[in-house]
């Protein structure tokens, strides 16, 4: 039963409402660069594409070493490549796990009264019930996640993750992405003993 998730069919009249409101919310808030998926220019293609950079980027960047000589006295400057390990994170049911508490405070930081008062709302009010056959079980109010299936849901979901993703980048050496709900962590290290630590450190 753990594979099924509910999917919000909405009425057209609420569809036209979400468009609309997702218009105004794109015109104060621009999702993170490092956010793909769900609009244009932020494809798969393209994160690919920013992940070979990083790691040709990384090659190419060398830095100083003294080893010791082969004669065994003295040392010697060497110069060597930086190492990319990437971590990746596979978020099980992230739309279904979002705290409503958590999102309805994150747009305090766009401005337009009126826009951050109809997504609180927006959320706010929503039960779920199951049914099988002709017999439902009770309400329950739903108090996380957002509507899959939706249309302002995948970019709520992008609103949730955009502290995240700023915390992330925010840390010398590391560069975070994230696709739809996986997300990737491209760290650079100065050798392969570095790359566990690091990478443990991060998660």
């Amino acid at each position: 039963m753990e594979s099924y998730r509910p999917i919000s069919l909405t009425f057209t009249v609420s569809r036209v409402a979400e468009k609309m409101a997702l218009r105004r919310l794109l015109w104060l808030w621009t999702p993170h660069p490092h956010q793909y998926a769900y609009r244009s220019m932020r494809t798969t293609t393209m994160q690919l594409a920013h992940l070979i950079h990083e790691v040709e980027h990384n090659r190419n960047d060398y830095f100083q070493v003294n080893l010791p000589r082969k004669s065994g006295v003295g040392s010697q400057l060497h110069y060597r490549p930086h190492r990319t390990p990437l971590v990746l994170i596979d978020s099980s049911k992230a739309f279904e796990f979002i705290d409503h508490r958590v999102l309805s405070r994150l747009p305090a930081n766009i401005p337009g009264v009126n826009c951050r008062r109809w997504l609180r709302n927006f959320l706010r009010g929503r039960y779920a019930k199951t049914r099988v056959g002709n017999r439902n079980s009770d309400r329950r109010p739903m108090l996380r996640g957002v509507p899959q299936g939706s249309v302002l849901g995948p970019y709520l979901f992008s609103l949730y993750v955009h502290p995240l993703l700023n915390l992330l980048n925010s840390f010398a050496g590391f560069t975070a992405d994230m696709y739809a709900d996986d997300l990737s962590i491209i760290v650079k290290v100065q050798s392969r003993e570095d790359a566990i630590p690091t990478a443990n450190m991060v998660l």
